[in-house]
């Protein structure tokens, strides 16, 4: 099908986090327009130009909605919308668009399915440990599915990428053969607080108190640690004390590194909501138990589902090809724009990097050359001696001030005492003075 319009559309009723959207239209906005020479525009909040009808008005919308002003207030309308609100945006979509939309709601797809509209959601994927982040894309209709198919990443080669990581960590780690610390325990996986794929049926975020039944029988007597989500803050140490509630013991920080734990040997299992960490350790032959069903639910079957999501390579999802295969198969220009494969690509736009930073850091002999080369870090002998020559002329130095200013202080004390003893001393009477003598008058002695 030939798409009339492309319309940018996500979860207008939650504001937070809107530069990210806007930030994947952008990426795709280039290849798109050369493929189907139609401009994507943006969405239509903060009075964007959009491609829905003219008229929309997002403030409205959001009135039909019922939406609260609160930070976490779109939670209750994630799930779905009031009609009217509904019949309101579907009388705004252009007949024959396709609305993209980066982290669909479920009430806006419900909504554009209600009105038939056809509608292309794009995600992160949840597996996050190849050279380079997937994207994961959904849609409701099977025919741009198909188009889409010959682009997607097929599961061998994502096991591929699962087992370069995995031979990677397991060589360092061989290296130590003393036992791990966490061997043979579960790894609870913490989340952020407002997350939406915590969102349960009732409309609110879920917590590990909703859990608390399965988690007692999961964890029986077995060892359990707790390893909190890294930008979860204060949210972390309120949901490491309702875990502790919960198994009625103390449950110990885990201080290792996710793919550390994941792609290594080590008997260790996971646990947890909903993180995307419990998808990917499955890749590495790892026991992971989710409390609640994932999200984005990676797909690699021909067969369209409404719940399923390809998994598309950074460089295929910013070049023309795909694009042009998906949106308009017919006219594919004769050398269409390209991104070859470059690791860390999308990681370096998006600048987002979750564990995957710590992970290729922390251990490289490449990034411990930079740091010395430049001074930040110094791990060679001759250098070390250098550094503490250095220092020990320092601490030299700062007590040979330090008995200056001292000396400097007791002087000062003396001077101090002696103005005050001037200033109190008693003043002595003058003494009288004889009168003068007349001219020629000599004294007897």
């Amino acid at each position: 099908m030939h798409y009339t319009t492309i319309a940018c559309l996500d979860d207008l009723s939650r504001d937070a986090f809107w530069p990210a959207k806007e930030f994947m239209y952008d990426l795709i906005r280039v290849p798109v327009f050369h493929a189907t020479g139609m401009d994507l525009g943006k969405s239509p909040r903060r009075g964007q130009r959009h491609n829905l009808k003219p008229g929309f008005d997002t403030a409205h919308f959001l009135r039909l909605c019922g939406a609260g002003s609160g930070a976490h207030d779109w939670a209750a309308l994630y799930l779905g919308i009031p009609a009217p609100a509904a019949d309101y945006l579907n009388a705004h979509v252009p007949e024959g668009a396709l609305i993209v939309g980066y982290e669909m709601p479920a009430w806006l797809r419900q909504a554009l399915d209600q009105g038939g509209h056809a509608w292309l959601d794009m995600r992160l994927s949840p597996l996050r440990f190849a050279s380079d982040l997937y994207m994961a894309l959904g849609t409701n209709r099977p025919d741009l599915y198909a188009r889409l198919l010959p682009h997607a990443q097929r599961m061998d080669e994502v096991f591929s990428e699962a087992s370069l990581m995995a031979a990677q960590v397991r060589y360092r780690q061989r290296y130590d053969e003393s036992a791990g610390p966490y061997d043979g325990a579960w790894i609870y996986i913490g989340q952020t607080e407002a997350d939406a794929s915590l969102i349960n049926p009732q409309g609110r975020f879920a917590r590990v108190a909703d859990h608390a039944t399965t988690l007692r029988q999961l964890a029986g007597n077995e060892r359990l640690v707790y390893k909190p989500h890294p930008l979860a803050h204060g949210f972390a140490a309120a949901e490491h004390q309702q875990l502790e509630r919960i198994l009625g013991r103390a449950v110990p920080l885990c201080a290792a590194e996710t793919y550390e734990l994941m792609a290594g040997e080590r008997p260790v299992r996971f646990v947890g909501l909903s993180s995307g960490v419990l998808q990917e350790a499955q890749w590495f032959g790892k026991e992971a138990v989710s409390l609640m069903a994932p999200i984005c639910q990676p797909a690699f079957q021909p067969e369209h589902g409404p719940e399923a999501y390809l998994q598309i390579a950074s460089h295929d999802f910013l070049s023309e090809p795909m694009w042009a295969a998906a949106l308009n198969p017919e006219a594919s220009r004769a050398h269409p724009l390209r991104h070859p494969p470059r690791p860390n690509h999308l990681r370096e736009l998006h600048n987002t990097w979750w564990g995957y930073a710590s992970h290729s850091a922390r251990h490289s002999d490449f990034y411990r050359q930079v740091f010395a080369l430049h001074g930040s870090r110094r791990d060679d002998g001759a250098s070390s001696d250098t550094m503490r020559q250095a220092l020990t002329q320092a601490h030299h130095q700062i007590d040979t001030l330090r008995q200056e200013v001292d000396g400097l202080k007791d002087a000062l004390r003396v001077v101090m005492r002696q103005t005050a003893a001037r200033v109190n001393r008693p003043e002595r009477p003058e003494r009288p003075k004889h009168p003068e003598r007349p001219a020629g008058l000599r004294v007897n002695g």
